[in-house]
């Protein structure tokens, strides 16, 4: 798989790509921008982690994952990664390996394979993997389905006040302290999610809702640069959460 890559300099104009509904996020400069098909990252290999990730979800897009390979790919565009063997040491512990860009949203193309580079991988507990991002995740695809597209931005948050959770000293990988998601329609109506790490397993992803400021402030992040319009957070019914 081919990926285009951009170091964005202090100042950078606003790039637009496809997956960036209203322009990608700003304030993440110096990381590696990776440009696939299915999706657009912002990558600090310091961190071994995505600092953002926007992709485009679309009836046709979703597929069935059941069969398909869920194998660690190592992504040659980034010098640092995370390695199959690093999850190796999530066997005993109460984390699984996980990904910022699912692969059933993209299980209907042909370019599925891509979800599985190393770039796009986390560290997410067992129980909000299982709680509410599988929860927000399942009500996301349904939306999809009354939606010509939907537009997700995603990324792990590294809080600096938090005591910092090591995968292995020998890795050196840090376990992300918060994740967030933000759901955006064409027509400006959205919804935003913050997951704590530690969220238990039988919490619902509506009781996580979020303004878009307060993500922006804990991501150091710039949502919407380009948008022309304000963007309403008013599509949590559609998500099912009552207002």
């Amino acid at each position: 798989m081919m990926a285009g890559v951009l170091t964005l300099p202090a100042q950078a104009q606003i790039y637009r790509f496809g997956h960036c509904l209203f322009g990608c996020p700003e304030g993440s400069s110096g990381n590696q921008i990776l440009v696939r098909s299915v999706y657009t990252l912002s990558y600090d290999e310091g961190r071994k982690s995505a600092v953002w990730a926007a992709y485009q979800v679309t009836p046709g897009s979703i597929g069935i994952a059941s069969s398909l390979s869920r194998d660690l790919i190592r992504d040659d565009w980034v010098s640092e990664s995370l390695t199959a063997a690093d999850f190796a040491a999530l066997a005993e512990q109460e984390y699984v390996r996980s990904q910022h860009v699912p692969l059933v949203s993209f299980a209907g193309t042909p370019y599925w394979r891509e979800v599985n580079f190393a770039s796009n991988a986390t560290v997410r507990s067992r129980s909000l993997s299982q709680g509410a991002w599988y929860g927000l995740d399942w009500s996301l695809r349904n939306l999809v389905n009354r939606e010509a597209a939907v537009y997700v931005y995603t990324g792990a948050i590294f809080d600096p006040e938090a005591e910092p959770r090591l995968l292995t000293e020998d890795s050196g990988y840090r376990i992300p302290d918060k994740f967030f998601k933000i759901v955006l329609t064409e027509d400006a109506r959205a919804a935003a999610f913050l997951f704590p790490q530690d969220t238990a397993v039988h919490v619902h992803h509506c009781d996580l809702r979020a303004g878009i400021e307060e993500i922006e402030a804990l991501s150091g992040l710039d949502f919407f640069p380009a948008a022309t319009e304000e963007v309403e957070l008013s599509l949590y019914p559609m998500l099912g959460c009552r207002s």
